[in-house]
């Protein structure tokens, strides 16, 4: 978030008293240890939303912009997941952990894109990835250099939105627009620590 270090500092705290809860975690998470969430299991989210996200996923089909630690996490209760990748090196790490777990209801696919120089991103085989089939949760977490491909996503994807499904966009600070912009019934933000970050993340989850 665009704050000083010492508001970021005076966040953190005020959130894990509130959240007493979550102090072990953060803990084990931040403190502890230096894990990538990959090597966690779970997505670079606030452990609100995770928890909230778990809960709503089962059998459900999943897509996702960006892959990582949501891909291992979700796929225990997803019926299946397809994610879109840009960079190779970071697919083929998370392929490799996916194997490793024995993960069999995953398919990433590979859609390199220059998000440094983000030219016709609606046009991108990246952004159109998910016209493959219909989901029932779709996940907006890629890169995102300019703060804008992320809002790019939500525009191309929520028209195809029915009853009953949802759009999950991490890092919801840098994107307060959308709520104005939705056509969705409800949208719930999760603002807290999370695994792998020593500060406060927002994740939202749009209903339809």
């Amino acid at each position: 978030m665009n704050l000083s270090n010492t508001e970021r500092v005076t966040k953190v705290v005020v959130n894990l008293i509130s959240n007493p809860a979550l102090v072990p975690s953060y803990v084990k998470h931040n403190i502890l240890n230096h894990p990538l969430p990959i090597d966690l299991g779970l997505p670079w989210w606030s452990y609100k939303a995770i928890e909230y996200v778990n809960s709503i996923i089962e059998g459900k089909k999943i897509f996702e912009y960006g892959t990582g630690g949501s891909t291992i996490l979700f796929s225990k209760k997803a019926k299946s997941i397809v994610a879109v990748e840009d960079d190779r090196k970071w697919m083929d790490k998370v392929q490799s952990r996916l194997g490793e777990l024995n993960i069999l209801n995953v398919e990433v696919i590979l859609a390199e894109y220059d998000f440094k120089n983000p030219v016709d991103f609606e046009q991108s085989e990246y952004i159109r990835t998910v016209d493959k089939e219909d989901f029932d949760i779709i996940i907006i977490d890629g890169q995102d250099w300019s703060f804008q491909e992320r809002v790019k996503c939500f525009k191309y994807v929520e028209p195809r939105m029915k009853a009953g499904q949802f759009i999950i966009v991490d890092d919801f600070w840098r994107y307060p627009q959308l709520r104005e912009i939705s056509r969705a019934k409800e949208c719930k933000v999760f603002e807290s620590v999370g695994p792998g970050r020593l500060g406060v993340t927002s994740t939202a989850i749009f209903s339809y």
